[in-house]
């Protein structure tokens, strides 16, 4: 029962659309502008800089509250909770089932279930954020390092959080394909 709960409640918590309230409040529709993303990095290059910080966060959250709670309760449902909330950011219901690609939601929730590794994915993200300014490389290399770091860092191991890194990479990497296809192009935009 525990683990239906967390699913279904990180997946409402997971479904509301922060960056595309934010950006109606702004007077801007994401959907029309830059990627037509509503996540933060979007909210970051179209609305502005706080307000993309502000969505980060939010977006974090949504991940990070209910994995933490539920993680308590059992790993199991910590992990469905993390799925949930992604599931939830990536198929919101209040935007035809169209939202952003999870990776703040994701990063807020893998933070609560394995804080090391995350951490450590994070720094990556950051160093590699700062050296090619594109926000996509520091993601898809950050996911990819995830399942690595916590396979050789996390005692006890979990197979089922390794299994679940593992499909967050997945899951980066589907709804990046358009960022891959500009990165490839070199047409992907710099975000400073």
């Amino acid at each position: 029962m525990w683990e239906a709960l967390a699913f279904i409640g990180a997946y409402f918590l997971g479904s509301i659309p922060f960056g595309f309230l934010v950006g109606k409040v702004k007077g801007v529709n994401l959907r029309e502008k830059g990627s037509g993303n509503i996540g933060a990095t979007n909210v970051f290059r179209v609305v502005g800089k706080k307000e993309g910080v502000f969505v980060f966060i939010l977006d974090f959250l949504k991940g990070f509250l209910p994995v933490i709670y539920f993680s308590d309760i059992s790993v199991p449902a910590g992990i469905l909770a993390l799925l949930g909330a992604i599931i939830g950011h990536m198929t919101t219901p209040f935007l035809r089932f169209k939202g952003g690609k999870g990776v703040a939601t994701g990063f807020g929730g893998i933070v609560a279930l394995m804080p090391l590794p995350a951490l450590i994915a994070f720094g990556v993200w950051s160093i590699l954020v700062a050296i090619t300014r594109r926000i996509s490389v520091g993601s898809l290399t950050a996911a990819l390092s995830l399942p690595i770091l916590y396979f050789y860092l996390s005692r006890p191991m979990y197979r089922s959080v390794l299994y679940i890194s593992v499909l967050i990479t997945i899951l980066v990497f589907i709804t990046h394909r358009k960022n891959i296809g500009r990165l490839i192009r070199g047409e992907e935009e710099p975000i400073f």
